[in-house]
């Protein structure tokens, strides 16, 4: 066994070196992240999620389950288990091992075409965008979900190139990628279209599916958890089924403009902080910085990317004494043309999943007609457009959007900037040459050391001031001012960061500012018992730009950005409402104007 472990060394040694160095690339960049938000702490609230979840997993108690993934949860739960605690660092420590999880698996992606050198370069562009990079080691499940998606699709490529025993692999990853962020499911679209373009054998399918089946066993102890909690193996459906539909949901991230991240894919890819009102937002949503010049040239290259494709496909058409346009293929070409008309219109107008298979029906007809040519790399190229396409599609379409959504997109326009450069250097190498050295070698070299000390700088700028800072003095004041247990009733805008602070279940209080009489509609519910809850007794303000003067509630505490209300009944007679009779009458006076008759309270 010694000796075979050393034979693999032996064999794979350039491999293994590009492999620890690009670790080695991702540590410099990443530890100085890690330690400046060691500095400024939480950064983002789903931060908090994560850790009300994993609090949740770890004792089987109250949690906000049902709405977010549970892997990082859970990892994060076996430090409540071991120490009966989860410290903050914690989750930023595993969004790093994530982050330089997934930047080898694309390396090891991009191995099944390019050589070793632009494989590395490729990496270290992925690596610092800057939206990619500014998520590192804030905690969450994006970067987790895409590096999860990156492992799969590698030994999915593994699979069918190699041994199809890697299925058996690669699909329980994917159920993992899929159950640490919902959205890594959307990957199951380029997997098929990728299985139908090689017309795969049939004992390939076969170990296709029992590798599937193996993947669900792996996650059947979530799905039990979720039954045994929420009465449902699959809570997230309800979810999936809003998706589709790209149902309006009432979130602060309603946006329906479908160009919203090809807008701002500037900022995503390299930009700076601005000098003069910049707070940690422009960290966590970098659509506000200021996009580089390197960004512009990145995107040219991505364009270029593409385009050699297509390019090449073309010479070997040109180069071969096979007819293109036959009468199958002037049929498909019209086909392929009215399809792609109609999934321009579609966009926006249907569910995602019917652009989707639109989109990937067009790519399927392109190799239909182009698979006669023995064109090198093709299936491979067309799977990772394939992905370009279904990410972006789904991420446009979905009425929801943040900036760090776009993540998931980011791989595949690393590997068309890298495809470029693939085509430029072969250009150049074969141009030029000083010394045995080749110039390509010299470019990588000139442009990794500028990614990486433009990363550090970027880091070096990060404003530390953050909201959440205020999120917790309010609530060390409420804890140290207010009388509350477990069975209060409060509610947050912010609920996950007020739950972790307060040690107690904060429910999801999100007035929506876009309705009219917002302040009697949203004190009408939670101030009203029903089948969940009794009324409400404390509300936490803490994103609202514009502090309202909510009908029923009552200002105790402004900090900063933060203002906490109070059921104004119970502040003035200093009694819980629950149940009282004079509560009920209370309750339907104050909202005389604003009920129908089914709404009274009785």
């Amino acid at each position: 066994m010694i000796n075979s472990f050393k034979k693999v060394i032996k064999d794979n040694k350039i491999e293994l070196f590009y492999i620890t160095f690009l670790i080695i690339s991702l540590l410099v960049i990443s530890i100085p992240r890690l330690f400046t938000q060691y500095s400024i702490g939480i950064g983002n609230w789903d931060t908090y999620l994560y850790l009300e979840n994993a609090r949740s997993f770890a004792s089987m108690g109250w949690g906000d389950v049902a709405s977010i993934s549970p892997v990082v949860p859970y990892i994060l739960s076996l430090f409540f288990r071991i120490i009966n605690s989860t410290p903050q660092e914690a989750i930023f420590n595993l969004s790093v091992l994530m982050y330089i999880v997934g930047t080898v698996s694309l390396y090891l992606i991009f191995r099944f075409k390019f050589n070793h050198m632009i494989s590395y370069v490729g990496s270290i562009i992925y690596a610092t965008f800057t939206l990619l990079y500014s998520w590192v080691a804030i905690g969450g499940n994006d970067i987790t979900g895409v590096s999860l998606t990156l492992l799969t699709i590698y030994l999915i490529l593994l699979a069918h190139e190699k041994n199809n025993k890697y299925y058996y692999i690669a699909m329980p990853i994917a159920a993992f990628a899929f159950l640490s962020r919902y959205t890594a499911g959307v990957m199951i679209f380029s997997i098929i279209f990728y299985l139908l373009i090689n017309k795969i054998s049939k004992n390939e399918f076969k170990t296709f599916i029992k590798g599937s089946v193996l993947g669900v066993l792996c996650v059947s102890p979530f799905l039990y958890h979720f039954y045994r909690i929420l009465s449902t193996p699959f809570p997230f459906l309800g979810q999936f089924s809003g998706t589709v539909n790209n149902t309006k949901v009432l979130d602060a991230g309603y946006l329906p403009d479908t160009m919203y991240y090809i807008k701002h894919i500037p900022n995503y890819i390299t930009s700076y902080i601005p000098h003069t009102g910049a707070t940690f937002e422009n960290v966590v949503n970098p659509m506000g910085n200021i996009p580089s010049v390197i960004s512009y040239v990145f995107i040219i290259l991505c364009i270029i990317g593409i385009f050699l494709i297509f390019y090449n496909s073309y010479k070997y058409v040109i180069k071969s004494n096979r007819r293109l346009l036959t009468g199958n293929n002037q049929i498909n070409i019209i086909i392929a043309l009215i399809l792609t008309i109609i999934c321009l219109i579609s966009i926006n107008s249907v569910s995602y999943i019917i652009t989707t298979i639109l989109a990937l029906s067009v790519l399927y007809i392109i190799k239909h007609i182009l698979e006669d040519y023995d064109i090198w790399y093709l299936n491979y190229d067309l799977l990772m457009l394939s992905l370009l396409l279904v990410y972006i599609i789904f991420q446009s379409i979905l009425s929801t959007k943040n900036d760090r959504y776009f993540i998931t997109v980011l791989p595949f326009i690393a590997y068309f900037i890298t495809n470029a450069l693939y085509y430029i250097y072969n250009f150049i190498d074969f141009k030029i040459e000083i010394k045995n050295i080749k110039i390509s070698t010299i470019i990588s070299i000139v442009v990794v050391l500028f990614l990486l000390g433009n990363s550090l700088c970027y880091n070096n700028n990060i404003p530390e001031e953050n909201h959440f800072n205020n999120i917790q003095q309010a609530c060390k004041w409420f804890d140290d001012n207010c009388e509350f247990d477990n069975t209060t009733v409060i509610y947050s805008d912010n609920w996950p960061a007020v739950s972790w602070y307060l040690n107690v279940y904060c429910r999801r209080g999100v007035p929506d500012v876009t309705m009219e009489n917002t302040t009697w509609t949203f004190t009408k519910n939670i101030l009203k018992s029903n089948d969940e809850h009794e009324p409400a007794s404390f509300y936490i303000d803490t994103n609202n730009e514009n502090k309202m003067d909510y009908v029923g509630l009552s200002k105790i505490k402004s900090i900063n950005d933060v203002q906490i209300y109070q059921n104004t009944f119970e502040k003035e007679y200093n009694i819980r409402s629950r149940g009282l009779l004079e509560y009920k009458d209370y309750y339907n006076m104050l909202f005389k104007e604003h009920m129908n008759e089914s709404d009274y309270y009785d």
